[in-house]
């Protein structure tokens, strides 16, 4: 190092004892190969990363077959022509290969960002920076290689906020943030398979807040979510996506029900948050941004679950337990929304979100105070909407602790169908 900054010699120490790229330069001998992308980029950081981007000179597909075969994995494409890149799977993580053009030095003029655009050639370099991309590492600089190729793949505007919440020391320059935004309408024709993988990883960084408010600011979001355009409580949402993105990189409680609701965050704006929740307005912005069906249901779902249980977390009057019960399979989710609104509201919720997630497993675990048949018998009733009402309001009230025992739940049906 030479006063933080990562020289091509510090580059070489960091990067030549790695076994893992030494077995790579040998499983392929149909041209080059040099690592690039991101996965130098972090090396080069002090990030470890098992995920490697890979260019070669010569037939991409062949090299991706030559590593899926010596690592005991398997290779497909991703994309369609001309960006095709191949993925390799692994044990030990993914590879990403795809081909060098006409030459080493056009394909670096092609790349999104120029921290992006190094390359080390294995086994043992050089590395190649013909951008500033060492400079703009040491100096947390996030610079676009040429405007042009942000409207080659629109993507790639993503994926420079996408940068700043999975990098919190990274920043977008001035002249970098003004051709994203420019750049930003023709987000609308990329895959949204493509748009909604960056989002996720995006949601999930410890900089979200920030990568949210730019992406906001500059029009972005916009591009993907019109309800985003001119909206004013970006930091309000900003704020409640740092609580989710912060239990799901945890191990805790909520991590797996803080990555299922964190796409609400994204709807927040379709759906009158924070003074309301529309449900069917969240699912649709959602659905319309590309998210599988049953994913934006469950997400917008549990979100509007959780802004119910956010006003009532920590009363202990029953109410948290009931809608705990109506939350079904939704409640994880529910209450990681809802720890992490109060969270940006102010108050700490974690403790009582802990309490009631232990009550919900021990709840759920026990059986109903009566048997199905009985039940049937008592309401009355054929398999129809009311009758599941009825077995829910029994079970909510069971939860409250207003029915104990099976005669008590006896009489609440029969109440129930009077």
């Amino acid at each position: 190092m030479d006063g933080g900054r990562v020289t091509g010699p510090e580059a070489a120490r960091r990067l030549l004892p790695s076994s893992r790229l030494r077995r790579l330069a040998t499983m392929w001998d149909g041209g080059q190969v040099f690592l690039t992308g991101g996965s130098l980029r972090d090396r080069l950081l002090g990030v470890p990363t098992h995920d490697l981007d890979l260019a070669v000179t010569g037939d991409p597909e062949a090299a991706a077959r030559a590593f899926a075969a010596a690592l005991g994995g398997r290779s497909f494409p991703l994309g369609r022509a001309p960006l095709v890149t191949w993925r390799v799977v692994g044990a030990h993580g993914n590879v990403d290969v795809w081909g060098i053009g006409e030459s080493v030095e056009r394909d670096i003029f092609r790349r999104d960002f120029t921290v992006n655009a190094l390359f080390w050639r294995l086994p043992r370099g050089p590395l190649l920076d013909l951008v500033g991309g060492l400079d703009d590492l040491a100096a947390g600089r996030i610079r676009v290689v040429r405007h042009e190729n942000l409207l080659h793949d629109p993507l790639r505007v993503l994926r420079g906020v996408r940068l700043l919440a999975t990098h919190p020391r990274l920043r977008l320059t001035h002249a970098s943030e003004e051709q994203l935004a420019s750049a930003a309408p023709g987000l609308q024709a990329v895959a949204r398979e493509r748009v909604c993988d960056e989002l996720r990883i995006l949601l999930a960084g410890p900089g979200v807040e920030r990568a949210l408010l730019v992406a906001a600011r500059i029009g972005i979001l916009a591009a993907i979510f019109p309800a985003w355009d001119g909206y004013t409580h970006a930091r309000t949402v900003a704020g409640l996506a740092v609580g989710l993105a912060r239990a799901q990189s945890g191990a805790g409680a909520f991590a797996h029900g803080a990555l299922e609701v964190a796409p609400a965050v994204l709807a927040s704006p379709a759906a009158g948050f924070p003074e309301r929740w529309e449900l069917a307005a969240a699912t649709a912005s959602l659905a319309e941004a590309g998210w599988p069906p049953r994913a934006a249901q469950l997400a917008a779902g549990a979100a509007a679950l959780g802004e119910a249980l956010a006003a009532v977390l920590g009363r202990d009057t029953g109410e948290e337990r009931a809608l705990a019960v109506r939350s079904g399979e939704l409640f994880e989710a529910a209450l990681a929304w809802a720890v992490a609104r109060r969270g940006a509201a102010g108050p700490e919720a974690g403790a009582p979100a802990a309490r009631l997630l232990r009550w919900w497993r021990r709840f759920a675990a026990v059986p109903p105070l009566l048997p199905g048949d009985e039940i049937a018998a008592l309401l009355r009733l054929p398999p129809s909407p009311a009758r599941s009402e009825a077995v829910r309001a029994l079970r909510e009230a069971h939860a409250r602790g207003e029915v104990r025992t099976p005669a008590q739940a006896r009489r609440f049906l029969v109440r129930a169908v009077r």
